[in-house]
C-alpha cells in the first residue's frame, strides 16, 4: 500500500521487544522475534515464523494455539511452590486444579490432562456440561474434582460416578439447598465456600465481599451447622474466592491473610477435619509484564504470591494442603489471534491541500519550548470550541475547516517531536498536560483487520480487557504510525484503541516517535497509554499481519456470532519427541 523507507539506524530488536511487550515471564522464550524481525514460535529447538504459517495455508485470520505454553505455566506454578515450600519448611503440599470455566474446549482440557499428569492436576467444575466433557477422562486415572456449581440430584449422581472410579470428589456448599442434596449422598466430601469480608480492586471486585454472588457467610454456616450436624465430619475443604485478576499486591496480601484467619477460626471451632485450603483464582496474569501495578500489569509475581501464602500457613502446627486454582495464569498465553490488515484508512480528517499552511507555520515558527506550544494550543482550542457552537458551514467552508484543523494538529505534533528531540527531559511536561499528551499519542490511521472482536476476543468488548498486540513482521523496523484496529463488524465497539507502552531501557529521543505520523510511542521507564497500536504501513503487495496475544482464557467459551463472523481456523502447535508438530483445523472442524 505504501513505499517503504529506510528505518532508523538506532532501532534494535531489544527496543522492539520492549515496545511490543514481548519480554514476558511466561511466553517470552516461546513467542520470540528472530534476527530478521519476524514474530516466531520456538518449540523443541525449532522456530516457526507466524507469517510463514499464515501464508502457507492462505489464512487471513487464524487462532494459533501453542500448547507447550500451557505445560510451561503449569511447571512454573508447581516448581515455584515446591522451591518456596522447601525454604519455608512447609509440609502440607500443593493440589492444583483447573477451573474449566476459564476454557472448557476439548483441546485445552486435553492439554491440562496430559501436561498435568505428573503434578496430579485436578479440575474445578460448575455445571453439568463441564462434568459431561470431563467424563471421558474419568476412567483414565484418578484426579481430584472440586464442584462448586448449583447442586442437584442429577449432578450428585454424576459426581458419585467419578468417585467410584477413584477420583476424590469435593462439593462446595453455598446454601441450605446444597446441604439438603448432600444429605442423600453421604460419600461425597464437602467444601465450605465462605464469603470474604475483604473486597479487592479490579474488574471482578463485585464477586467478592459479603454482597458477592458466591459462598456462605460465617453467620449462615453457624446456623446451618445446628441442623446439618454431619457437616463438621464431612467438611474437608475451605474455599474463599476474591475474584479474578487481582492486580495490586497489597490486595492479594490482605486477602491471603483473611483466608488464613478464616481457616484458623473454623478449625478451632468444630471444623477440625478441614485439610484443603483453596484461596480461589485471584492470581493475576501479566498481560503486560512490567509490574507497574496497573490493571493490565500486576505489581507482583507467582513467586510473591506463593511466598506470602507459605509464610503465613507455615505458622500452623499442622500444615494444610493448598489448592491452586488460577486458570487464567495457566492458559492465557497459549492462544494467539492473528489477522491480516485488509484496509488502511485515515483515523479522522487528513490534510489534503496547502490551505492554512503558511498561517500555521507562522504561528508555530516562534515556538521554542513546550510552554510556548501550550500557549499556542490554548488559542487553538478556543477557536475549535467557537467553531463548534452551532455554526453552519457550506461544503466549501467545511472542507477548509477540516483542512485547517488537520493541518494544525499535524504541525503541532511535528513541532512537539522537534522540541522533545532537542530537550528530552521535557517529556514530563507533555505527559502531565492532558491535551498535549492526547495529541502526541493520538492515532492517525485505522487498520481494518479480517476478524471480529466480538467473536475472537469478546472480553475486549465485554469488560474492556487489555490484550497485548504486536506486528507479525518488520519488528526490526521502527513503527510508522499509531493505528486503531477495527474489525469487519458493523459495530463501533469492534475496535482496539488502547495500547500501553512501558519501555524499561534507555532509548535515544530520536526513536521515541513513529516515523510517518511522528506520534510519541515511548519514553524510557515511563508508562504511556497510547490511543492506538504502533504499527508499520503495509507496503504494496505485502500481507501485513497483526497478532493479538494472551487470548487463551475465557475468550473461547464467550465467543459471539456478531454479523455471523465467527469460528476462525486453528493452527495447533505442540511438541512431540522434541520436535514441533503442527495441525490445522478449518472452521468446520476438519483437519488439514
Amino acid at each position: 500500500m505504501y513505499d517503504r523507507e529506510m528505518s532508523s539506524s538506532e532501532w534494535s530488536l531489544d527496543v522492539a521487544r520492549e515496545l511490543w511487550g514481548l519480554n514476558h515471564s511466561i511466553r517470552g522464550d516461546t513467542i520470540t522475534v528472530d534476527d530478521e524481525g519476524y514474530l516466531a514460535i520456538s518449540i523443541g529447538g525449532s522456530s516457526v515464523r507466524i507469517k510463514d504459517v499464515m501464508e502457507k495455508y492462505g489464512f487471513d485470520v487464524a487462532y494459533i494455539r501453542v500448547l507447550p505454553l500451557i505445560g510451561k505455566a503449569m511447571r512454573l506454578v508447581y516448581e515455584t511452590f515446591t522451591e518456596l515450600a522447601r525454604i519455608h519448611g512447609f509440609k502440607g503440599g500443593l493440589q492444583p486444579v483447573f477451573p474449566m470455566k476459564v476454557n472448557p474446549i476439548d483441546i485445552v482440557i486435553d492439554a491440562i490432562w496430559r501436561y498435568g499428569e505428573k503434578y496430579g492436576w485436578g479440575f474445578n467444575t460448575g455445571s453439568i456440561g463441564e462434568l459431561e466433557l470431563l467424563s471421558k477422562y474419568a476412567g483414565k486415572g484418578p484426579r481430584i474434582l472440586v464442584y462448586d456449581g448449583v447442586l442437584s440430584d442429577n449432578v450428585a449422581r454424576i459426581l458419585e460416578g467419578f468417585r467410584e472410579k477413584g477420583w476424590r470428589v469435593v462439593v462446595d456448599v453455598e446454601s441450605e439447598h446444597d446441604l439438603d442434596i448432600l444429605s442423600k449422598h453421604p460419600e461425597l466430601e464437602v467444601g465450605l465456600r465462605i464469603k470474604p469480608l475483604f473486597k479487592p480492586g479490579g474488574k471482578w471486585a463485585h464477586s467478592a465481599g459479603l454482597e458477592g454472588k458466591f459462598g456462605l457467610t460465617v453467620n449462615t454456616l453457624v446456623k446451618l451447622r445446628e441442623e446439618y450436624k454431619w457437616i463438621e465430619e464431612r467438611a474437608r475443604l475451605l474455599h474463599v474466592h476474591a475474584g479474578s485478576q487481582i492486580y495490586k499486591w497489597s490486595d492479594v496480601e490482605a486477602f491471603i491473610n483473611e483466608v488464613y484467619n478464616i481457616y484458623v477460626q473454623l478449625t478451632a471451632n468444630g471444623f477440625s477435619r478441614l485439610e484443603l485450603v483453596d484461596p480461589g483464582g485471584g492470581l493475576a496474569y501479566p498481560y503486560l509484564d512490567t509490574r507497574s501495578g496497573s490493571i493490565e500489569s500486576p505489581d507482583y509475581t507467582v513467586v510473591d504470591y506463593f511466598n506470602h501464602m507459605l509464610r503465613v500457613f507455615s505458622r500452623l502446627d499442622k500444615h494444610p494442603v493448598l489448592v491452586y486454582e488460577g486458570g487464567r495464569y495457566i492458559v492465557a498465553a497459549h492462544r494467539i489471534v492473528v489477522a491480516k490488515v485488509v484496509d488502511v484508512r485515515p483515523y479522522s480528517a487528513e490534510q489534503l491541500s496547502s490551505t492554512g499552511t503558511s498561517v500555521v507555520e507562522d504561528v508555530l515558527r516562534g515556538v521554542r519550548t513546550i510552554r510556548d506550544l501550550k500557549a499556542v494550543l490554548k488559542e487553538y482550542r478556543r477557536l475549535i470550541h467557537r467553531g463548534s457552537q452551532g455554526q453552519q458551514y457550506t461544503l466549501e467552508e467545511r472542507e477548509l475547516a477540516e483542512d485547517l484543523v488537520s493541518k494544525i494538529r499535524e504541525e503541532v505534533v511535528l513541532k512537539l517531536s522537534e522540541l522533545l528531540r532537542a530537550e528530552p527531559s521535557s517529556v514530563d511536561e507533555v505527559i502531565n498536560d492532558p491535551f498535549l499528551y492526547k495529541l502526541a499519542t493520538s492515532p492517525s490511521k485505522r487498520y481494518i483487520l479480517n476478524l471480529s472482536i466480538f467473536a475472537d476476543i469478546p472480553d475486549s468488548v465485554l469488560v474492556n480487557q487489555y490484550f497485548q498486540v504486536a506486528p507479525v513482521q518488520r519488528l526490526n523496523e521502527k513503527p510508522d504510525v499509531v493505528a486503531v484496529l477495527g474489525d469487519l463488524t458493523c459495530d463501533s465497539m469492534g475496535e482496539i484503541g488502547e495500547y500501553v507502552s512501558h519501555v524499561r531501557m534507555h532509548v535515544k529521543a530520536d526513536d521515541w516517535f513513529t516515523r510517518m505520523d511522528l506520534r510519541l510511542v515511548m519514553a524510557p521507564y515511563k508508562r504511556l497509554k497510547l490511543g492506538g497500536v504502533p504499527l508499520h504501513l503495509p507496503v504494496k503487495g505485502e500481507n501485513y499481519y497483526v497478532a493479538i496475544l494472551d487470548t487463551g482464557a475465557y475468550q473461547d467459551p464467550l465467543t459471539m456470532k456478531h454479523n455471523l463472523i465467527y469460528g476462525a481456523p486453528e493452527i495447533i502447535m505442540d511438541e512431540v519427541d522434541g520436535e514441533p508438530k503442527i495441525e490445522v483445523v478449518e472452521r468446520n472442524g476438519k483437519y488439514l
